[in-house]
């Protein structure tokens, strides 16, 4: 078992989970992809150059209490607190345990910090899978507790009456926010707060049924928002809102092999929400002008991706193969060899 990821997870384990202007920490999702790319030798290279950015942890505030959790949801300023529940959580259960337990509570919230508490959840599942240790476990509650404490639901409940298109094809049917509504610069989670009170955005949960097959639906909604992707990602920032699309549900496929089929079947159904809450809110155009069918290299992907150095480039480029090894979509890899482009210029 390779121990170079938990040598990062070591380098960060005193940091919080976001910094700055409230920009979510990526050090522990990126250092996984690396790994998980094949690029074990750039992982601890990448982290202690990533980790100065960050600022340090949260202080704990008071206990999460067991039976009254759902007081704690949504804020972030009770993290540290969340992480000392789910550490306790993991101390009496196994982590698929509380996996199991706490994907199903935490799924209408997958939204959280534009993805993040998912996504950060998502790759520390898959270290856990190759290899359970302490800093692994401890990892997965610091993922835990930031989708926990930025628990965001958004407009509308999935039903049992629903439209029962596919993803590619429920696109046509959301209603872009109009423009006077939306926020621009700002965080990706502000700007999905201005769909509440947007009745049209409402059904949109209710376009798609909860899948019987799941992976099929994965590949369709992934190979759906990776077009949706190409067709308004036209500089650093929107390429980086829009990459948000993909690896949101992308970390669902990696928890889905730990989880009953119909918790997978459910946080699918509230992917789809949020991947198309990111559109409604800021969203312009359904398809790319054209999409150009032709070989791309994927190691070569993969060495443009690490040599940005920037970890939306690293995680989508993971993603992005990923899924084209299960359905070999070039949209895919054009998304990924963009966003390398465009995320390389907004370091320039």
């Amino acid at each position: 078992m390779d121990t170079r990821i938990d040598e990062a997870l070591n380098i960060l384990k005193d940091t919080g989970p976001e910094y700055a202007h409230r920009f979510s920490n990526h050090g522990p999702m990126a250092a996984e992809a690396l790994a998980a790319m094949g690029c074990e030798g750039r992982v601890v290279s990448w982290t202690k150059q990533y980790r100065r950015r960050l600022a340090g942890r949260p202080t704990v505030i008071e206990t999460v209490q067991p039976n009254r959790w759902e007081a704690a949801l949504g804020d972030i300023q009770r993290f540290g607190d969340w992480v000392v529940f789910f550490r306790r959580e993991l101390g009496g259960a196994t982590w698929p345990a509380v996996l199991r337990r706490w994907a199903l509570r935490l799924a209408p919230g997958i939204v959280a910090a534009a993805y993040h508490g998912v996504i950060r959840t998502g790759h520390a599942v898959r270290s856990l899978a190759r290899g359970e240790t302490e800093a692994r476990r401890l990892e997965l509650a610091e993922g835990l507790a930031y989708w926990a404490s930025r628990y965001q639901s958004l407009p509308g409940t999935p039903g049992i009456n629903t439209s029962g298109l596919r993803p590619s094809a429920a696109i046509s049917r959301i209603e872009l926010l109009p423009s006077d509504r939306r926020l621009y610069r700002t965080l990706i989670f502000e700007k999905v707060k201005r769909l509440d009170g947007f009745l049209p955005f409402e059904k949109v949960v209710n376009l798609v049924d909860t899948p019987t097959e799941a992976t099929l639906f994965l590949l369709d909604m992934t190979s759906a928002f990776v077009r949706i992707y190409l067709a308004n990602a036209r500089d650093a920032g929107s390429a980086i809102t829009f990459i948000h699309t993909v690896t949101g549900p992308g970390a669902v496929h990696l928890m889905a092999p730990h989880l009953p089929g119909e918790t997978v079947g459910l946080l699918l159904r509230y992917a789809w929400q949020a991947s198309a809450a990111i559109y409604a809110a800021i969203g312009q155009r359904r398809q790319p002008d054209s999409l150009e069918d032709r070989d791309i290299n994927r190691k070569t992907l993969v060495d443009r991706a690490v040599k940005t150095g920037d970890e939306h480039a690293i995680k989508f480029a993971e993603v992005c193969l990923r899924l084209y090894n299960i359905n070999p979509d070039p949209a895919y890899l054009v998304a990924s060899e963009h966003a390398s482009q465009v995320l390389t210029r907004g370091r320039a």
